[in-house]
């Protein structure tokens, strides 16, 4: 059985559609939904009456890292598929994957997504250091830029699963036992960073990364519906990448990332005096501010 994992943070309607797409998609493999409410106020339960064998957990919102894991202590699934609210499934995959993976002990598998136009979002990238994230934001340009011929050839070259160094959390297959081995996502990611440090963690443990283009799913990408997404998750996403390169970079990387994010946002703040940019700064400087 595949127990799929959804957080809903102030996300109702698409995480209302995510579920009916699971639900209707998904015929030839058992599966289970286990939905972690960080919104209590937004209730959810009546998706039992449609779904009854939904199983919801109410949640105080202490991080996407801490949601996942308790949907992961409920989950009664060999295969643990965490799965963004604002997707839609729109293939049954889960068979074909299962087949595909029967003789690979992989640590996690990042699925295919697409964007709401049918574009491929790029969902992999090389491992998180200073010089390399250069390297995946230019990547990450080019396929929000819709750059076809760079996009073709990508996708060329991914069109069989292929190991990678790390893949989005918005559609990731680990295991249970796999899961467990490494006590799950990491608490100390509020949000952002916990799929590449799940992934850095599993690797370490002599476990393989891959990208599976098998799948057909939609990706609404929350930051882009969120409107929160430029002052506090945005702060956490920095916060989160601060946090990453403390566990798993060497004093060169961190430094070189603190010096960027310090003159960079010092920079912001002096143009446009936003609160958030004086935020981030104080962060790189190693000053916490509410």
């Amino acid at each position: 059985m595949v127990s799929v994992v959804i957080i809903n943070y102030k996300q109702k309607k698409y995480t209302e559609e995510c579920v009916r797409s699971v639900y209707g998609t998904f015929k030839t493999h058992p599966f289970e939904i286990i939905i972690v409410n960080n919104s209590p106020e937004e209730s959810l339960s009546y998706l039992k009456t449609e779904f009854p064998d939904l199983k919801i957990i109410e949640n105080d919102n202490k991080g996407y890292s801490e949601a996942n894991n308790k949907g992961a202590q409920i989950a009664s699934g060999d295969h643990f598929l965490f799965l963004n609210a604002d997707t839609i499934i729109k293939s049954d995959f889960l068979n074909s994957f299962m087949e595909a993976f029967k003789e690979i002990d992989f640590g996690a598998a990042g699925l295919k997504l697409k964007n709401p136009d049918g574009s491929v979002q790029l969902s992999f990238w090389k491992e998180n250091n200073f010089f390399n994230e250069i390297n995946n934001k230019s990547e990450e340009r080019k396929f929000r830029k819709k750059n076809t011929l760079y996009i073709s050839e990508k996708e060329k070259e991914y069109g069989d699963i292929k190991e990678v160094d790390w893949v989005t959390g918005a559609a990731i297959m680990i295991k249970k036992d796999t899961f467990e081995k490494v006590n799950g996502f990491d608490d100390d990611y509020f949000l952002f960073y916990e799929d590449a440090d799940i992934c850095k963690r599993l690797t370490d443990a002599g476990y393989r990364i891959y990208f599976y283009p098998g799948s057909d799913i939609i990706h609404y990408k929350g930051e882009n519906v969120n409107s929160e997404f430029q002052s506090a998750t945005y702060y956490y996403s920095k916060e989160s990448q601060l946090l990453y390169y403390e566990k798993h970079n060497d004093l060169f990387n961190n430094i070189a990332l603190r010096s960027y994010l310090f003159v960079k946002f010092f920079i912001k703040y002096l143009v446009t005096f936003k609160k958030i940019n004086l935020r981030i700064f104080l962060l790189a400087a190693g000053i916490k501010i509410k």
